[in-house]
Formats: structure tokens, sequence, C-alpha cells
């Protein structure tokens, strides 16, 4: 049975991809949703590929064998919004070791990391933002049309058409690429 930590190793895009090149390493994570959405789980090794490994339900955890060259990343299934892992957007995974036993300190094995996914930190006007979309979608049938009669200012409206976008844009490429999932499968 392989011991199990919590993960500490995650950064942001930018930083990650002008790294210098690095020995690939299988590493052991157990990816837990600690959110009440489902949520889509996907790695890249470089910035211009995003692969969808798997979906995962609110509170289900799975575990994962990946690569110290893998970034992963966690968006809603339904809206694409991003989750985090210890308040950032990407998780990057390190090998862990430890001895297997402490009487011979230089015989290491390998340890699970627990990644614990969470909602992000959202300002009061995101939440409201965020609720008012995602009500439109499952109640409304031309949400666009609704936001523009709203009598509410102009920079609202427009911050509330461009979330509704990157909702229906991120449904239309993430359906896409679980088909492909599963034609691989």
């Amino acid at each position: 049975m392989m011991a199990l930590q919590v993960a500490r190793n995650n950064g942001e895009w930018g930083e990650l991809f002008n790294v210098p090149p690095q020995e690939e390493v299988e590493v052991y994570v157990l990816f837990v949703n600690t959110t009440n959405r489902t949520l889509d789980l996907y790695w890249a090794s470089d910035p211009n590929t995003q692969n969808i490994q798997l979906t995962l339900k609110p509170n289900q955890g799975v575990p994962v064998n990946t690569y110290n060259t893998h970034i992963w990343f966690f968006c809603d299934y339904y809206t694409g919004e991003r989750m985090h892992v210890r308040s950032k957007r990407l998780f990057y995974p390190i090998r862990i070791r430890v001895p297997r036993n402490p009487q011979q300190p230089d015989e290491l094995c390998d340890v699970r990391s627990q990644v614990l996914i969470h909602f992000p930190m959202r300002t009061l006007k995101e939440n409201c933002l965020w609720l008012i979309v995602r009500w439109l979608k499952r109640t409304c049938n031309t949400p666009e049309l609704l936001i523009n009669n709203y009598l509410i200012p102009a920079t609202l409206k427009q911050q509330l058409l461009l979330l509704l976008r990157t909702i229906n844009t991120y449904y239309r490429q993430a359906h896409q690429r679980r088909l492909r999932m599963m034609s691989r499968r």
C-alpha cells in the first residue's frame, strides 16, 4: 500500500513552461474534488495541448499516475470555470519519496500525493455575476436577449455577456474533447 501525503507543489502557467527541461519521472497523485461541482480534469505537457483526462463528481477522488512534466488544471464540467489547488489555477506534480524503513534511510519508496481541488476565491461581484449567468442558462432560452434588456449599467451587461460567451464556448469545446476521449477508449 502506498503512503499518502498532501501535495504542496503548484504554480502559474507561464512560470511552469519556462523552466529548463527535466527528466520525465512518474508521479503518483490522488485528485480529490472538494467542491459541490462536477469537474473536468485536464493535463498538458505544452501550452498548446490540453488533454481531458477524466471527469470527477463532487467529493469524489481518483488515483492517477502521471508525470512531473504534466501540468494539471481543473474546470467546472458545465461552465468551464477554473478550480484551484492551494489557491492556484495549475498543479505541477513532483515526485515524493520517503524512507521505506527508518533504519535504512537510503531505501526510498514513492508516496501518493493528495491533491485537494477547491473552489476559487472570488469577489462578491464575481460571485453574483456567475450566479446570474448560471441561473439564466438553466431557466431561459435566450439569455443574451434578457441580459441586454436588463436596466443595469452597460459594463455589467458586458461582463454578463462575456461570462455567458465563455461558458458557451467552453461547453462546445469540452463536448468535442469528451467525444474524442470516448472514441480513444
